[in-house]
This record gives C-alpha cells, sequence and structure tokens, in this order.
C-alpha cells in the first residue's frame, strides 16, 4: 500500500514544467495527496507557496478548487471579484471560473489548495495571460 500520510518537509518542492510560464508565475507547490503518488482517490491536494509580489496568471480549469490561506497576504480574482487573502481564509473557486492569485504582502504567501480529482495532472490549466 503507497502511504496516505505525508510530512512536509519529506515532499520535493514542484513549479511549471514549461520554463517560460515558471518564469511567469512566481509559485511552488508541494503534492500532499495525488492518487497517482498516494494512495487516496476523489481528491488531490498541496500547498502552494508565492513569493513577495508572485502571482499566478489568470487562469482557469474544469475542476472547483478550494483554498485556504496558512500565512501571508494575498488577493484572488474571481470573474473579476477581488477576494482578499490572510491567515484562516478560505475560498472557494467555482468550476472554470478565470482566476489569478497575487502575493500583496512582504512575505511568502502559503496556501492549502484541494482539487476533486484523483490525481493533479489531471487538472488541465488554461492560461488567459
Amino acid at each position: 500500500m503507497r502511504q496516505t500520510a505525508n510530512a512536509l518537509d519529506d515532499l520535493p518542492w514542484e513549479t511549471w514544467d514549461d520554463p517560460q510560464l515558471a518564469k511567469r508565475s512566481a509559485v511552488r507547490w508541494k503534492l500532499m495527496f495525488s492518487g497517482d503518488r498516494t494512495d487516496t482517490a476523489d481528491m488531490s491536494a498541496g500547498i502552494a507557496e508565492f513569493a513577495p509580489g508572485g502571482i499566478l496568471p489568470l487562469h482557469h480549469h474544469a475542476p472547483s478548487e478550494i483554498y485556504h490561506v496558512l500565512e501571508g497576504e494575498g488577493r484572488t480574482e474571481i470573474e473579476g471579484v477581488a477576494h482578499a487573502l490572510r491567515a484562516g481564509v478560505s475560498l472557494f473557486i467555482p468550476a472554470g471560473a478565470r482566476h489569478r492569485t497575487t502575493n500583496t504582502g512582504t512575505s511568502v504567501l502559503r496556501l492549502i489548495f484541494v482539487f476533486p480529482t484523483d490525481t493533479f495532472g489531471e487538472i488541465v490549466y488554461h492560461f488567459d495571460e
């Protein structure tokens, strides 16, 4: 049986495979649960980290998504409506909604993200900018 519990310190940081996208998007993540790596199904989840000033450009994807902010300050715009992010804030992003996230603070913005998919690899990101 594959693992179903993770220690974040044991997981590698990941970023975009596309070098141009990696340059435009100052975000990195650790996948906590993804059915291709862990003995899990129906949900994938991870921790994302945005450097100060870092942006995940405007994009959309088929599944809905949940954010829960652990630390830092930022803003997520969903279909043009801005939502302030700070520790303790949770945010639901509807399926197909165009959204972008920006770290507006002076320290790292760290959040948990959750998708209703067996694997993170199932999510196809469509970037609009």
